[in-house]
């Protein structure tokens, strides 16, 4: 009986809980994130998802593909975390604080626009395109939050847009330390009540 070589590395998933797919764009996120675009091979993605190496080219034709679908999902994890946070029914400032604390802790060793830009090169324009829609994808998601509360009247009737994009640099600072390690404030739920406060007052005392 003859083989056809499209089903050459055709996974078996009956034993799967979570889909390969799904299986391999997190594995390689977290390779990619961790030893950086140049230096993870697809080698490694299939041996740390103890699959064939033939799987992974199943569904990820290159390495190139590979990283922009998993920055696509990981970008569609923090637009879905985001918007659950924002969502919750408690105070804005109090669910803003949360997103603060919760981005930090999930990405406190990362520097997501560092780690696309060293693997800019080996992407193509349609690739990038990709990365960059995925990204504007979360913001617009995030500024729908902060246009709801504007409906409401919690924040003024001021630029969405800027009012998010504001917050989201302000939610980079809660990374910070010094080379003593030491941060802005003496925990990150300080700094996250620091930060909120700053921009709350800001957006609200603004004319």
């Amino acid at each position: 009986m003859s083989v056809s070589p499209k089903n050459l590395g055709r996974p078996k998933q009956e034993d799967r809980v979570i889909p390969t797919k799904t299986h391999i764009l997190n594995t390689a996120i977290q390779l990619f994130l961790q030893y950086s675009y140049k230096n993870t091979s697809m080698d490694e993605v299939a041996l740390k998802c103890n699959i064939t190496k033939a799987t992974v080219y199943y569904y990820f034709k290159t390495k190139a593909e590979l990283f922009t679908a998993s920055v696509e999902s990981l970008m569609t994890t923090v637009r879905q975390s985001s918007v659950k946070i924002l969502s919750q029914h408690i105070p804005f400032q109090e669910r803003l604080e949360q997103l603060i604390i919760v981005f930090t802790r999930a990405t406190v060793d990362i520097d997501i626009h560092t780690f696309i830009r060293e693997a800019s090169s080996s992407l193509s324009e349609d690739q990038l395109k990709r990365i960059q829609a995925s990204e504007d994808a979360m913001h617009d998601a995030i500024e729908a939050c902060f246009a709801k509360e504007v409906e409401n009247g919690v924040l003024p009737n001021k630029s969405t847009k800027f009012m998010a994009h504001l917050f989201l640099s302000l939610l980079n600072l809660s990374k910070f330390t010094d080379s003593n390690g030491q941060g802005f404030f003496n925990s990150l739920e300080e700094t996250a009540h620091e930060i909120t406060t700053f921009f709350w007052n800001g957006v609200h005392s603004s004319k």
